[in-house]
């Protein structure tokens, strides 16, 4: 996983992928923070908790991205943050799904939660990625 040649180092494509991961992971949060906390239906369908998994975990993950020794392990933040997200999200919207595939109660905001639910998905699927992806390389001198 580390560079043990000598030399300059330079950022990988995994390094970037990583990046977008984590910037996939702030605007989850945003959207979601800003969609979902006004929102009132009968059952709960906010938790600020996930915000702030999202938010720690880009800002972890970003951290340990621009230090070479430990970019590596950085995707591995990013998957548990944005998975452990996503599952706390779709055990929030179960209900409300539920509900309007049902025909009980319809829910009114599928557009918000269909674009939360992508963005989610999307940062997963990107920290996925970049955890296969090598984020540094060395330079030739």
């Amino acid at each position: 996983m580390t560079n043990t040649q000598k030399g300059p180092v330079k950022k990988a494509a995994g390094f970037y992928v990583g990046i977008i991961a984590a910037v996939l992971c702030i605007a989850s949060a945003v959207v979601y923070g800003m969609k979902f906390s006004s929102i009132t239906y009968k059952e709960k369908i906010y938790d600020s908790n996930v915000c702030l998994l999202l938010g720690i975990t880009a800002a972890v993950a970003i951290i340990m991205l621009l230090i070479n020794k430990i970019a590596a392990y950085a995707p591995v933040v990013l998957c548990a943050g944005s998975g452990i997200a996503c599952l706390m999200f779709v055990r929030l919207m179960i209900w409300p799904i539920s509900d309007t595939i049902y025909g009980i109660e319809p829910f009114q905001h599928m557009n918000e939660l269909y674009t939360c639910a992508a963005l989610l998905v999307l940062s997963f699927v990107f920290s996925e990625i970049s955890l296969y992806m090598k984020k540094t390389k060395v330079k030739a001198a």
